[in-house]
């Protein structure tokens, strides 16, 4: 016993009974494991489940056993999960259940860490629209996705980067009964629902195209029959709006619609200007009657001003083309229609 009145030992403490540094090899920090998990060699994927298996030598030596190291490396692997979706703005719309596999919380880490980060983002947008809108299996947000949803490496790099993302998401989308998986079709073509569309490349578009610049190779462009998207993510955003909105207690309505003269410059700008996020998203397209060099296409585009940011449950848009203006809400009318939309719908006509 140390004498009253001594000065502190100076003996170190002892160590505490677990150190992460001690229960896995932090030369091979979790990214990298992810990107084992996902690696299209099998004798990678093999070397890390044996990594993961065996215990190293100074992990026996400390006592430490194989559900300890397990235990703590599974609490790092969801930390990382927690971080990425908080740091990709995501946290209120997509979750993952991993199920306490190892292996498959590194699956997750590794798409989650591909591309720039607004490939999930904009996914992000989409889904809270997708809530909104009733294409998720429940109202209750995050979307959960479960560990047997992830591809393999191989399926997941078949794709750009975007569709990856929305084929993983996508397995728990319905409207109308319908699954909304994305699918190929036999002809190179892909479907989601009874939505036929195809990839354009950079190269198909014409010297000078105005989907050209921009142009993202993670995000392509998409022709549905008459219609060309600049990205898959337009594509997606305006199935929402044009053909999914339309489920059961959604309530989505036109509340204002107004006839233009097409030369008017305010009608031009509406369709061409750059509209940043604080505002609103513009979803581009354009009717080309399936040719990309037509002299006279027609530009249209849809603005979202509501709904695709955290915590909104109503979804607002302005459909602008052919010399029309139209106002769409999933808001219900608060007063009849005697009164003004600004009465009626106090959330949208601000807008």
């Amino acid at each position: 016993m140390q004498p009253t009145g001594a000065a502190p030992s100076s003996r170190p403490p002892s160590p505490a009974l677990f150190q992460p540094a001690d229960l896995f090899d932090l030369s091979l920090p979790i990214s990298k494991m992810a990107a084992m998990a996902m690696a299209t060699d099998e004798a990678k994927r093999a070397a890390l489940r044996s990594q993961l298996a065996t215990r190293t030598r100074q992990q026996e030596l400390l006592g430490h056993t194989a559900e300890t190291v397990n235990s703590t490396l599974l609490n790092a692997v969801e930390q990382h999960i927690e971080k990425a979706l908080n740091r990709l703005g995501l946290a209120d719309v997509l979750a993952f259940d991993i199920g306490g596999d190892v292996e498959a919380g590194l699956k997750a880490v590794y798409v989650l860490e591909r591309g720039s980060g607004e490939e999930w983002r904009v996914m992000g947008r989409f889904l809270r629209m997708a809530f909104i809108y009733r294409l998720t299996p429940n109202t209750t947000r995050p979307l959960r996705l479960s560990a047997d949803s992830l591809p393999t490496g191989t399926a997941f790099h078949q794709l750009p980067l975007t569709m990856a993302i929305y084929k993983i998401i996508g397995q728990q989308l319905t409207y109308a009964g319908t699954s909304l998986v994305l699918q190929q079709a036999d002809n190179g073509a892909y479907r989601i629902g009874n939505q036929f569309f195809r990839v354009v490349s950079l190269g198909e578009l014409p010297m000078g195209y105005r989907y050209a610049e921009g142009y993202k190779r993670t995000d392509l462009a998409i022709r549905r029959g008459v219609r060309l998207f600049p990205s898959f993510s337009a594509f997606l955003l305006g199935r929402v709006l044009r053909w999914w909105s339309d489920e059961d207690g959604v309530g989505d309505k036109t509340v204002l619609a107004a006839h233009v003269y097409r030369g008017d410059p305010r009608y031009g700008r509406l369709l061409t200007d750059t509209i940043t996020e604080d505002l609103g998203i513009a979803i581009d397209y354009r009717d080309d009657r399936g040719d990309l060099n037509d002299a006279h296409p027609i530009d249209c585009r849809f603005v979202i001003v509501s709904g695709f940011r955290c915590n909104k449950t109503v979804a607002v848009n302005l459909r602008v083309g052919l010399a029309e203006i139209v106002l769409r809400t999933t808001e219900a009318s608060v007063a009849d229609r005697s009164r003004s939309l600004a009465v009626r719908f106090p959330i949208s006509e601000p807008l």
